[in-house]
């Protein structure tokens, strides 16, 4: 039965898209406009947050940026209140493991090192989750990768290396790496496994819906992250954002997360995961496109050659889903 959340979704879905005429298309195309639009704001939450980083430290950002995802998810899963209380009852160290994996502190640990390098480099390194998820998938199943695994993860290894190195492979027998491109690198990895957990517990009929289990993870991400802001606090003092860097904050919340993660959902019901999943390259095209023209970042040959490796090599480990890659329910927020 759907929740709360999804009817309310369903309601601005069909209100948004008959003024458009969106309506009379086919609900594959649809499927795919929504992907599209979803890679578009995940995109943009790169450019949004670099922008952002300027006056407010990393762990604030994300810790704001979830503040804003509870609050409008509270009054659509108020009705599972119960459901919430006895689910951490019977499992808070599975509920905490998921905060911390997925939500304000890994999002603390990006934000760190897109402080110290570009958004375009953030847009890029994301293209790496598909094949870090095959990786880990490989691992836990205790088996060798396919033979179009191997290449994939190989070729989007050498994409990713170019691009931590900005292009300069003599810098590789250097040992120098960018310090903030290994710490976003670092993310996306913890990203990739929370995607296999969350594969996983999806595939399990979990006891809560998603939106309350983003909900309940997501307040205690809030509380784990804590300490770190106390810390932030006592060595730089209580941040004071402009009404700018309120409203960015305000975008990130609504609009890459909590729009994204419906759109998302929406187009992985209607066109599977396998296919769905390929729209995720689209995210480094924008976050280039954005940032060249809002902030003035420039593209570079390694970048286009970077995003090529590392695309063609996430394509190529599509070729052979895993049950858990095919999971109908993959993680919907970035």
């Amino acid at each position: 039965m759907p929740t709360a959340f999804a009817l309310h979704a369903q309601r601005l879905a069909a209100a948004i898209a008959r003024p458009l005429g969106l309506h009379r298309l086919s609900s594959r195309t649809l499927a795919f406009i929504a992907l599209v639009v979803t890679s578009a704001l995940w995109g943009s939450n790169a450019v949004v947050a670099r922008m952002l980083l300027d006056g407010i430290s990393p762990t604030w950002l994300a810790w704001l940026r979830w503040l804003v995802v509870i609050v409008i998810l509270a009054p659509f899963v108020w009705h599972e209140r119960a459901a919430i209380v006895k689910a951490l009852r019977e499992d808070p160290r599975d509920y905490a493991l998921f905060a911390v994996i997925g939500f304000a502190p890994q999002n603390a640990l990006v934000y760190t090192g897109l402080a110290g390098t570009t958004a375009i480099n953030m847009g890029l390194l994301n293209s790496a989750i598909p094949v870090l998820i095959v990786a880990i998938v490989a691992l836990l199943q205790r088996r060798a990768p396919r033979s179009f695994e191997a290449i994939g993860v190989a070729l989007s290894v050498v994409g990713v290396l170019l691009i931590a190195v900005h292009g300069d492979l003599r810098a590789l027998a250097r040992l120098e790496l960018s310090r903030s491109d290994l710490i976003v690198l670092a993310g996306m990895f913890i990203w990739a496994v929370y995607t296999v957990r969350l594969g996983i517990r999806e595939a399990s009929s979990p006891a809560l819906s998603f939106p309350a289990f983003c909900f309940t993870a997501g307040a205690i991400g809030l509380v784990l992250t804590m300490p770190v802001l106390g810390v932030d606090v006592a060595v730089h003092g209580w941040p004071r954002p402009s009404w700018g860097t309120v409203i960015g904050i305000f975008y990130l919340g609504a609009l890459p997360t909590l729009v994204a993660m419906l759109l998302y959902g929406y187009g992985l019901a209607r066109v599977g995961p396998v296919q769905g999943g390929i729209f995720t390259h689209l995210v480094p095209v924008f976050a280039a496109l954005f940032a060249t023209i809002l902030i003035g970042e420039r593209l570079f040959p390694f970048h286009a050659a970077g995003f090529a490796l590392i695309a063609g090599g996430a394509i190529l480990c599509c070729l052979t889903p895993t049950p858990v890659l095919s999971s109908a329910r993959e993680s919907p927020h970035a």
